[in-house]
């Protein structure tokens, strides 16, 4: 994988030394094997690599086509090469020579900018037709890697990562107050409304599944896949028929994610998604003799547990169980000791170039991802993507889809297993039921006394006058944020979450800049173009049966995954669980920060520091689970706080 980026001087001028310079010296923070640039009339390529497989070894980027004029830097592992191959018509004897990169550049030779459809993987690239000044760039299906660009008057300026893009400017451009008010409002983790800004103004990114034409200093983007309306449905005879289907899809996904210079690893929960991953993983692996390095995030010795009945902190005996089956795994159970939601605060805006939201998990993902990279890992697998592909399947959305076409029978045989299942009184599952096919508009009707003088802000310390600028009531709520009362979806509405850009763009974001700064590369077989698509063509039944809720994937990996987990339903685990107790022998350190904190004048412009103070002085010195609401929004402020400080120091 790598960083790439480039600059088009609409003028025809070379792109001066220094910018390059420049530009080359902003990727120093990142863990590259090498950074080569290419400069042509009005153009400069470069590109920061990683070597993760044996086929970038044989990459030269950026490279120059002679014959045909053309260009290329490129962020990229493509999964498909064989079918490429064949495709292509490239001889077997050359195969093992070709690069990914070489395969994008030949694709795009045969199929221009349909390009994008052939290749699978993950991808960014930037191609320049130097006869016809033309430039062309792609973002791959689910937007693994990040893709940013700056375009005006003058030129036209592209990376991987934002930083280098200030070179260019020759200035840090201003904020995008827009964005800021928009992620000091949105729920839990989500930062962002619109995908295609960040939180600099004149600073874009290229959405998912897009590609970018730059031709006579005009910009066209162009969605260039959409599952959710271009997947037919899939119609197999037996339920057996559908497992094989499935294992053939899933299977490939991770054996073509495998590919390592190094040593492969697993970021492993007690779950079904990346358990699933890493057994299957392990089972290939073992094969040609390899080992699989796991990594499992558990709680802090000191965790006093008060979770409710069915939730669990510590995971430990269901990782172990996979453990116990496939004796090539090696295991190592992180319990991140002396970390917590502010500890690298600094270290994490700086690489992901933006305040962040994902306090409860951040502190351990990035601790799991350092300690691959101690074992020398260069691939590192997650089933992020999971609870929308592989192991979807909710009661609540299957049963409305059965009652939207009005198979109440079906409703009814759905009842009774999950009732029996779960021990739940029926009538209280009838009552849950009728509540959910309840035409919304009606119980809107019904509760609009109850909900009337509902404020969506009140979990949220943004300055008020930001409210009204940016009409962010309206602007949420026509999202699908803060609707009262909850709105019941049904299945087919409910994975259209699977190919949301604004969420894949968010775990983009993450995954590239972490990688970059280790030296290593995350990979979710879960989210693979060919699972995805497989996943949507399927009927809701597959994956809920008699109550049973994520069906498919426990019937796909019967024989492959502990039992212990395929059939566990009585509990669910949570990472992160210990973040609160993490953080309360150190809240007087962190409240006296944060009081500092709220002097900046800076900071004032976006946040109301009068309700930030009373939230501060409310928790006081009993902060506990009981605050945990509170204490969330006071650490995003914290860290919203250190980015601003962060942003004038660098101006």
């Amino acid at each position: 994988m790598s960083a790439i980026f480039g600059v088009i001087n609409f003028n025809g001028d070379s792109v001066s030394e220094n910018v390059e310079i420049g530009m080359t010296n902003r990727l120093s923070k990142y863990k590259l094997d090498s950074i080569k640039v290419i400069h042509r009339k009005g153009m400069l390529m470069g590109c920061g690599m990683q070597y993760i497989t044996a086929e970038s070894l044989n990459e030269v980027l950026p490279y120059y086509d002679e014959s045909s004029g053309l260009v290329i830097t490129a962020d990229a592992i493509i999964d498909n090469r064989v079918e490429l191959f064949s495709l292509l018509n490239i001889s077997n004897d050359i195969q093992n020579n070709i690069s990914d990169s070489q395969l994008i550049l030949m694709s795009f030779k045969k199929w221009g900018h349909k390009c994008t459809k052939y290749l699978i993987g993950d991808f960014t690239f930037a191609i320049w037709d130097e006869k016809n000044k033309n430039l062309f760039c792609a973002r791959d299906h689910v937007g693994k890697r990040t893709f940013y660009y700056y375009y005006g008057e003058d030129f036209f300026a592209f990376a991987t990562v934002i930083n280098p893009i200030f070179e260019v400017l020759n200035k840090r451009p201003d904020l995008n107050e827009k964005w800021i008010a928009d992620f000091l409002v949105l729920p839990l983790v989500v930062q962002e409304i619109q995908n295609n800004e960040t939180v600099y103004e004149s600073i874009y990114q290229l959405p998912p599944a897009s590609h970018l034409d730059l031709h006579n200093k005009e910009i066209t983007i162009h969605k260039y896949w959409n599952p959710l309306e271009e997947i037919k449905p899939l119609k197999l005879k037996s339920d057996k028929e559908y497992v094989k289907a499935f294992n053939e899809v899933f299977y490939e996904a991770i054996n073509c994610r495998l590919r390592s210079t190094a040593e492969v690893g697993v970021m492993m929960s007690g779950g079904l998604d990346s358990g699933s991953v890493a057994c299957i993983a392990a089972k290939q692996l073992s094969k040609k003799n390899k080992r699989l390095k796991a990594f499992s995030s558990i709680p802090m010795k000191e965790y006093n547990n008060n979770l409710q009945n069915g939730i669990i902190a510590d995971e430990s005996k269901y990782i172990k169980s996979i453990v116990d089956l496939y004796n090539n795994i090696d295991l190592t159970l992180c319990r991140s000791e002396n970390e917590n939601s502010v500890t690298n605060i600094g270290f994490l805006i700086d690489i992901l170039e933006q305040p962040h939201k994902i306090i409860e998990n951040l502190f351990w993902y990035n601790h799991i991802i350092e300690n691959a990279c101690k074992n020398n890992c260069k691939i590192l697998l997650n089933g992020q993507c999971g609870n929308m592909t592989i192991s979807y399947g909710y009661f609540m959305p299957h049963v409305l889809s059965l009652f939207r076409k009005g198979k109440i029978f079906n409703v009814i045989k759905e009842i009774n297993g999950y009732s029996n299942l779960y021990r739940i009184p029926k009538n209280h599952v009838v009552k849950k039921t009728l509540k959910a096919v309840m035409p919304y508009s009606i119980r809107k009707f019904m509760t609009k006394n109850i909900y009337k003088n509902k404020d969506i802000f009140e979990m949220s310390l943004i300055n008020q006058h930001l409210i009204s600028k940016w009409n962010l009531e309206s602007r949420i709520k026509d999202n699908g944020y803060y609707n009262y009362p909850f709105r019941y979806i049904d299945s087919k509405e409910l994975q259209r979450n699977v190919v949301d850009p604004v969420a894949l763009s968010q775990l983009a974001l993450v995954e590239t800049k972490l990688s970059l700064a280790h030296g290593i590369v995350e990979r979710d077989p879960t989210c693979d173009k060919r699972v995805i698509e497989f996943c949507l063509s399927l009927p809701s039944g597959q994956f809920v049966r008699a109550g049973k809720e994520r069906t498919l994937i426990r019937r796909a990996t019967e024989g492959v995954l502990p039992d212990k987990i395929r059939l566990n339903y009585e509990e669910r685990g949570r990472q992160g669980a210990d973040w609160v107790q993490r953080l309360q022998p150190h809240w007087q350190t962190i409240s006296d920060h944060m009081a500092n904190a709220l002097d900046n004048d800076a900071i004032s412009k976006y946040i109301d520091v009068d309700k930030t103070r009373k939230c501060l002085d409310s928790i006081g010195n009993c902060m506990d689970e009981k605050s945990s609401q509170n204490v969330r929004m006071l650490i995003i402020i914290l860290i919203f706080s250190e980015f601003i400080d962060k942003y004038f120091d660098d101006n």
